[in-house]
């Protein structure tokens, strides 16, 4: 967790060379106890944050990292103020693009990205489909769906989608298509199902599974299948999700591979909305950046992304749920890829994974940062246990008719209780980093001091902007009038009736 140390060695065999701790990791603050110690995260080692809204998790651990880190990065987000606080200083690194589904960002470089790409191959679009399909089990569980029924549901939705994306990239379909499929899957289950059957190149037993799971004897069974498929792809039957989906010659898909060999920054800006969830879409597109990033290090002489990338999953639960991830965690160390993800409560994390998986996650996450201020006592609890005990002696003095007399005993009681972790001030978290002692850390908020100020320069900026762009476009008055104009030339307008107000 220290800054590496320049050795004689390494300076005698580059002269004049200064050592940049930043080439090997990203700073997370200053040690409070023991005093005053740099605190360093390698690349190689994931991190964990779990702090409660406004506790500071992103402006004093997530940002500071991004900010800092040389090489090209993904990070999700749900708030345009965030982008706007770091693409500025993102962009001197290399280029920057955005998914923003919701239009947030108004005018900003796009990422364009086509679902299909690659799914003429049975496995992408397996993992693709796993990747939409996960980001509906919390919207399944927040409608009071029973945790098993969600999981199940979302498994068959995955037959179904890998399907649909190996049945439309192996016949050159867009997105356009796998939606006419999605809005009446029984209608449209035959030509899916002569595709996979008659096709030279499609995978065996799709074809089956797809059968099995949209025409399932049990209508209930079946018709919650589709129902999940279609909250999976619900987003894009909304033009302005779908336009960043189906790429045009006017607007090429963006070139992945290429942002990462140039350093630049992927954003996936969402936001938390009961009623229209990005998450589905921006998992996807998270797994994917993946995949690319692992390709990348394949094709790496050093076999590996130098410098490492970053993969900062701001509100991991909500925005990009990546059921790939624990397995990422473990492997893509020596690929060069580091992995940073935050939650509000360790509740969210069970109510999305489930208790097994939430367990894992923490358990493979090298380093695990805990703020103060949250209300949940069993994972402050849970963090006292896991750093352990400490033994204390007592001194004991007693007097009586015999005389004075003194005693010694040994007894064990936690290095720090739940209700000190939970009592931890602004600006200060424990740090668990593997076998080491528990760290108090005093932590660098990124909008302080000269640079801090630069960073909230450029947000305002960006927000205003962002807020010219805005204002150029279509208000929702201009809109409904524009769509009842239409409707009147067309006859849709309903007609006057002659009806007669009742007394």
């Amino acid at each position: 967790m220290t800054a590496p140390k320049r050795t004689p060695t390494a300076r005698r065999k580059s002269p004049g060379a200064r050592f940049d701790p930043w080439d090997c990791g990203w700073q997370v603050g200053t040690s409070r106890r023991p005093a005053r110690v740099p605190l360093w995260i390698r690349y190689d080692r994931t991190t964990g944050v779990i702090g409660a809204q406004g506790s500071g998790k992103s402006l004093d651990v997530l940002f500071p990292a991004l900010l800092g880190s040389k090489g090209a990065a993904l990070t999700t987000l749900t708030k345009l103020q965030d982008y706007a606080l770091t693409v500025t200083a993102r962009a001197r690194r290399g280029p920057t693009r955005v998914l923003d589904p919701f239009e947030l960002a108004a005018g900003e470089p796009a990422l364009v990205w086509d679902p299909l790409e690659g799914c003429v191959s049975a496995e992408i679009a397996g993992r693709r489909a796993k990747a939409f399909a996960a980001g509906t089990i919390k919207g399944a569980l927040a409608r009071g769906t029973d945790e098993a029924a969600a999981r199940y549901y979302a498994t068959e939705a995955i037959k179904v989608l890998t399907a649909y994306f190996h049945a439309a990239a192996l016949t050159g379909r867009t997105l356009h298509d796998v939606l006419a499929w999605v809005a009446d899957p029984r209608k449209t289950a035959e030509t899916v199902e002569e595709i996979l059957i008659r096709h030279p190149h499609a995978e065996e037993h799709i074809d089956g599974q797809f059968h099995g799971a949209i025409l399932n004897e049990d209508h209930r069974t079946s018709g919650n299948t589709i129902s999940t498929v279609q909250q999976a792809m619900g987003m894009f039957f909304v033009s302005s999700f779908r336009d960043r989906c189906v790429p045009t010659p006017d607007r090429p898909a963006t070139n992945i591979a290429e942002l990462i060999r140039n350093n630049g920054t992927i954003y996936l800006l969402g936001r938390e909305d009961p009623y229209s969830a990005a998450s589905p879409l921006m998992t996807a597109v998270a797994e994917h950046v993946l995949d690319v990033a692992r390709a990348e290090a394949a094709r790496s002489p050093h076999g590996k992304l130098c410098p490492s990338f970053l993969a900062v999953l701001d509100e991991l639960p909500s925005t990009a749920p990546l059921p790939s991830l624990l397995t990422s965690m473990a492997n893509d160390r020596d690929l060069g890829l580091c992995y940073l993800w935050a939650a509000q409560d360790e509740e969210q994390l069970r109510i999305c994974f489930g208790d097994t998986e939430a367990d894992s996650l923490i358990g493979l996450t090298n380093n695990l940062i805990a703020f103060g201020g949250g209300k949940n006592l069993k994972f402050y609890t849970r963090l006292s246990e896991l750093i352990g005990p400490k033994v204390v002696t007592r001194t004991t003095t007693t007097s009586g008719a015999g005389g004075r007399g003194r005693s010694r005993s040994r007894d064990k009681e936690p290095v720090l209780r739940a209700d000190e972790i939970r009592k931890l001030p602004p600006g200060q978290a424990l740090i668990v980093a593997e076998n080491a002692p528990p760290i108090i850390a005093g932590l660098h908020r990124c909008i302080t001091g000269p640079t801090g100020q630069q960073l909230l320069t450029g947000r305002d900026d960006v927000l205003q902007r962002i807020e010219q762009r805005r204002n150029t476009t279509l208000d929702l008055d201009e809109l409904t009038r524009a769509a009842h104009q239409a409707a009147a030339k067309v006859e849709l307008t309903p007609k006057p009736t002659n009806r007669q107000p009742s007394t």
